[in-house]
């Protein structure tokens, strides 16, 4: 892609209509409540969202998962900024998950054994690129939603990508494809 295109793209999405981002239509500059307090969760509803989350992006040999980067608390934030719209979406999609718990072992998806919780994120996943019921939906905005969380939190830019900042570079070698000399 060449770099003019590039800068099209940045700044079509720089200049995108509010309602291509309706989880961010309202101003998103507070930062993760670093105070133990849900915006607008509740507690429950935040453990469900820590183990989903860590479920997406689990802790591995290489860096910590979703819940030590709190991923549930970056989405209460989000939510909690969002139009009522949103909140009952989200709300609804955990409902939706206890649900399936229900439906499928008799239990709220947090007392479910791991085994059960793994088939129940499976069938929530399973359609992902086209997803057609409302679980489907909620997970495909729940895995961005993780995504989005973790890659802007200090655990996932210094430790998982090991970001370590803008370096001054005495020279710049360039693109060594031999494609592109």
């Amino acid at each position: 892609m060449k770099r003019r295109t590039v800068l099209h793209v940045i700044a079509a999405g720089v200049v995108a209509e509010p309602s291509a981002l309706p989880q961010h239509h309202q101003s998103t500059a507070t930062p993760v409540q670093t105070d133990g307090k849900l915006r607008f969760f509740t507690s429950a509803q935040d453990a469900l969202f820590d183990r989903l989350t860590e479920m997406i992006i689990p802790a591995d040999d290489h860096s910590p998962g979703a819940h030590e980067a709190k991923v549930s608390r970056f989405i209460d934030n989000i939510v909690g900024h969002s139009s009522t719209e949103i909140r009952r979406g989200w709300t609804a999609g955990l409902e939706l998950v206890d649900a399936e718990a229900r439906r499928r072992f008799g239990s709220s998806f947090l007392q479910c054994a791991l085994p059960q919780q793994d088939q129940i994120l499976e069938a929530m996943a399973a359609a992902e690129p086209e997803p057609k019921m409302p679980l489907e939906h909620f997970f495909a905005r729940l895995k961005l939603m993780t995504l989005d969380g973790y890659y802007t939190s200090a655990t996932g830019i210094h430790r998982e990508l090991q970001y370590k900042g803008n370096a001054v570079l005495a020279e710049f070698p360039g693109c060594r494809h031999p494609e592109h000399k």
